[in-house]
């Protein structure tokens, strides 16, 4: 796809462009990268794809950094004939990266995370499923997934293909890969937010052919050959929750997420199933417990979720 020189620039100043972070400079921070977007939007050349020509001693005086941080930036807007390689690589494999001047860019993820959104993200598969509605099924690997919950599992994906809603999971084993599994044989779409690994993942046998048949799109902050890790992981879930319309818990160990979600409201409905005791502490801070699941049951809880998104959507086609 093409970018505009402030895409480009986005990309320059965040993206790491080896999996082991061996760069001349590190990449900003989403954090790093508002400030410095905010000081070149307030300067003469009013954002930051005007500044791939200006030397450090120009970023210093116009945007009033310090010395170290303009020689970062410099050095970071002049990778791009390693950008370019990167890219050509990454395309090479179905892979290509979308950054918030971009178009095709997931606007919930702005309209739920506004300044904490990535500024890029590494994309596959089809990409108008991102703008549709999702219901996120989670759950941690290396726990059991009972014969109870893969029935609830089941409902929830026959449920998300009659309603229209994608299927959004984190892809490790377990709750997510069955997840994918049910939507190969019983129809739907998928979304697979990943924390790393992005490049094995996508040779899968099962995302392969959803991508194949245009029923899915892969995301991740990382690069495509990072490996998966327990801090990708949470910075993903922040992603998995915010891209949903009601997520469904299954299992966790606490500490990926699902309580910042519940207190910032980046997902308005969150349930946790009761069949794992190790939900408790989630359920006693607000996700909604559940058991046992019907597709009424479904259908009537769906009615709740598009009221919220007709509203959200209301509000920012207002702004």
């Amino acid at each position: 796809m093409g970018h505009t020189d402030d895409a480009y620039a986005a990309m320059l100043l965040t993206m790491a462009l080896s999996p082991n972070k061996e760069e001349y400079a590190r990449p900003l921070s989403t954090q790093e990268f508002r400030r410095f977007e905010a000081a070149a939007r307030a300067s003469r050349f009013r954002g930051i794809g005007k500044l791939l020509d200006v030397d450090i001693s120009g970023l210093m005086i116009y945007l009033g950094i310090s010395e170290a941080e303009a020689y970062r930036a410099f050095t970071l807007m002049h990778r791009g004939v390693q950008l370019s390689y990167a890219l050509e690589d990454f395309a090479s494999r179905g892979i290509d990266a979308v950054t918030r001047y971009d178009e095709e860019y997931p606007r919930r993820l702005e309209r739920k995370l506004k300044d904490a959104a990535p500024p890029f993200l590494y994309r596959c598969g089809n990409a108008e499923i991102l703008n549709g509605p999702a219901i996120a099924i989670a759950g941690i690997s290396g726990v059991r997934t009972t014969p109870e919950a893969r029935q609830i599992i089941a409902t929830l994906v026959d449920g998300a293909a009659r309603l229209g809603y994608a299927v959004i999971t984190g892809g490790e084993p377990g709750v997510a890969r069955l997840a994918a599994s049910l939507v190969v044989e019983r129809g739907g779409s998928l979304v697979d937010i990943l924390g790393g690994g992005m490049g094995e993942h996508l040779e899968g046998e099962t995302i392969a052919q959803l991508v194949g048949e245009g029923r899915a799109a892969v995301l991740s902050p990382e690069h495509p050959e990072a490996p998966f890790t327990v801090s990708h992981a949470i910075a993903r879930n922040k992603l998995l929750f915010a891209m949903a319309d009601a997520a469904f818990i299954f299992n966790t160990d606490g500490r990926r997420g699902e309580s910042d979600a519940l207190q910032n409201r980046t997902c308005d409905w969150i349930y946790a199933w009761t069949g794992y005791p190790g939900n408790q502490p989630l359920i006693a801070k607000g996700a909604v417990p559940f058991n046992g699941l019907t597709a009424a049951e479904l259908d009537d809880m769906s009615r709740h979720w598009s009221s919220s998104r007709a509203q959200q959507l209301n509000i920012f086609d207002m702004l």
